[in-house]
This record gives structure tokens, sequence and C-alpha cells, in this order.
């Protein structure tokens, strides 16, 4: 890596960790990137994607998962940046600007463009014998590595790669998740085995739907909306 693409990764990590709350202070002598939690050190990024800390500076439980954010955050913005600096210039008729080719199969593309607020990914379908693209499903750069995680998604389904029946849609998993809470708070006798398989269904849909939160909300307010005898009250 040159100084130069070192630089560009620095910068769209500097922009994603921002977004989820973390401090990013200048690059250091060394050539890390110093992050920050509530004022504190947390650890420091390299141009590798690798993370560097200090046992005691993740030392609670709050702060623990907060680098294992960053780490994340990390790993997924070396994976598209990387791709990035070696993917080709994607050209098509009308289609101004840089945009590089990510991947491209069964006449469905996925294309990154960089801008100043981030890298956006955009997925198109081949049109007039692959001279032109059609139809473009856009993510980011606003979402940060989840509009990526996205895009992936998005690509995989629309060429084919993944069937779209062997996915699970929003609705769908909020109501899966509902079901192992439910299970998992006691109200059905299960297995330690069939606990942790369920735990780990709820770990993975809580990663994959980093708005859950939100999503529950908004039901508790539609639940509250029909049922007017609850005037807004809500029951623990």
């Amino acid at each position: 890596m040159n100084a130069e693409e070192k630089n560009r990764y620095f910068q769209e990590l500097t922009l994603n960790l921002q977004r989820e709350g973390f401090a990013v202070k200048p690059e250091t002598e060394e050539g890390l990137l110093p992050v920050e939690l509530d004022g504190q050190r947390l650890c420091l990024a390299r141009a590798s994607g690798a993370v560097r800390y200090r046992r005691e500076d993740a030392a609670d439980e709050h702060r623990s998962a907060a680098l294992d954010s960053v780490i994340s955050i990390a790993k997924t913005t070396t994976e598209y940046m990387s791709q990035m600096e070696a993917a080709p210039q994607l050209t098509a008729s009308g289609l101004t600007g840089d945009y590089r080719l990510l991947a491209d199969f069964n006449g469905v593309v996925l294309a990154g463009h960089p801008t100043q607020f981030g890298v956006q990914f955009i997925t198109w379908a081949w049109v007039r014998e692959r001279t032109g693209l059609n139809a473009g499903n856009c993510y980011g750069p606003p979402g940060g590595v989840d509009s990526y995680t996205a895009a992936k998604c998005d690509f995989a389904t629309r060429s084919g790669l993944i069937p779209r029946s062997a996915l699970f849609d929003q609705k769908q998993l909020l109501a899966i998740y509902h079901c192992c809470v439910e299970v998992q708070a006691g109200l059905y006798s299960i297995t330690d085995e069939q606990g942790k398989c369920l735990q780990s269904i709820i770990d993975q849909i809580e990663h994959n739907l980093p708005n859950l939160g939100e999503l529950l909300d908004q039901e508790m307010e539609l639940e509250a909306a029909e049922d007017p005898e609850s005037n807004g009250m809500q029951y623990m």
C-alpha cells in the first residue's frame, strides 16, 4: 500500500468510525490512526486493517464492545477499499465520473463510486448488449459499512448468485427474533444446546439488523396506536 492508498483508506475509515460515534484523531508519526471513545483512547488503527490496543483501554463491557465494533468496521472498510484500489474503471454509455467495477455476473454489476462523503455502492443491469446500464440501486455513502453489506446482498440476489428465497426479509427477521426471545425467556422448555442455538440466531439478527432497536420501537408504537385502551402506556 502506497502513501496515497493509505491516505484514502484512513479517510474512508475515519468517516465510517465517526458515523458510529467514535472520535478519530490525526495520524501519528508511526502511521497509526488514533480512535477515541468518550474522550479516551480506545485503540490505534493500522493501514493493514488491524488495530492495536492496550488491555486497560477496553477493560469494561462497554469499551470492549466498542473495540469489537471498531475492529469490524476496519475489517469491512479494508475489504472494499482494497477492491476499489484494484478494480478497473466501469465504462458505459452515459456514465461519467469515477466508477469502479467490483463485480460482474449474469448481466448485473456492482460498482463503487468514491465521493467526498465516502464510497457509494451501486448495482446495475447491463442493457443494449452491455453498452449501457439500467435500474441502478444505490447504497450510501451515509450508511457506511452497512451500505457495502447491503449492496453485496443486492448484487448476490439480483445476479442470481443467491436465490432470493434463501434470504429472510426485514419483516421475517423481526418475527424470528421475537420467537427466539420469547423461547429464551422461558416460555417453553428447551435444552441447553437449543438455547445456545437460539442465542446464536438472536446475535446474528442483531448484527444484520443494525436498526433493530428502532424497528422494535416502531412495533410498540403501532401496537399502542391499535389499542386505544392502553392510552399509550407500556407494561413490562
